[in-house]
């Protein structure tokens, strides 16, 4: 004869005291996890405050005092004076004086210093590559123009780029990259996408982070 599994009263109160704090616990967890990719959505993805065109006039004027070509000036006051408030990429050609490792070094010297100010401002490299071989295709351009490194760096917005232009033109490490590349030619891009950018990866990481936790406790 078996006899039936009785639990008394004083354990089933205990029980059902662990079930409901197992429960806050869990409810808390996922809380967090959301508290914290909304404070990561806000840097990194919240559209800011489009540029005026005053404040992309006054640009102009600095640019133009501070040596820059006036037609250069006047590409950068109406990019900023058609803000949209979203994101872009800046896609950067480069080809390294010679001798490459030293001019390598400023370069990287320049970009510790340039993406650290970036980064703050949610800005980071999308993708880095160096040429693997010679031109396939020219079509209309220079066939010498072999540029040997490409880069596309995003901005968080166009306001970003008009706070930072100022702190890194004339400034001693924009000297350093100066003083590396032979040529450049660095244009902004809108409209991009990337099928695994932070947006998508900070959400994976804090979701499978929540995950754990649950599971943990």
């Amino acid at each position: 004869m078996v006899s039936e599994l009785t639990i008394s009263p004083r354990h089933q109160m205990d029980w059902n005291k662990i079930n409901a704090r197992c429960s806050r616990m869990t409810q808390a967890i996922w809380v967090i996890a959301g508290l914290v990719y909304a404070v990561f959505w806000l840097w990194y993805a919240r559209p800011r405050k489009k540029i005026t065109p005053l404040e992309a006039d006054r640009f102009q004027q600095w640019a133009t005092d501070s040596g820059i070509p006036a037609a250069r000036a006047k590409g950068l006051r109406d990019f900023f004076a058609n803000d949209d408030g979203r994101d872009f990429v800046m896609v950067n050609l480069i080809t390294l004086k010679k001798p490459v490792r030293e001019s390598s070094a400023k370069l990287a010297a320049y970009q510790r210093v340039f993406l650290g100010q970036l980064l703050r401002k949610a800005g980071h490299p999308v993708i880095t590559a160096l040429r693997c071989g010679a031109n396939i295709e020219h079509v209309n351009c220079e066939q010498n123009s072999d540029w040997a490194a490409m880069a596309a760096i995003r901005y968080r917005s166009r306001r970003d780029l008009l706070e930072i232009l100022p702190k890194t033109f004339g400034c001693d490490h924009h000297q350093l990259k100066l003083d590396a590349v032979a040529s450049t030619i660095a244009f902004p891009a809108g409209k991009w996408f990337i099928l695994a950018g932070p947006k998508i990866v900070v959400a994976l990481i804090t979701l499978l982070v929540a995950c754990i936790l649950e599971l943990l406790i």
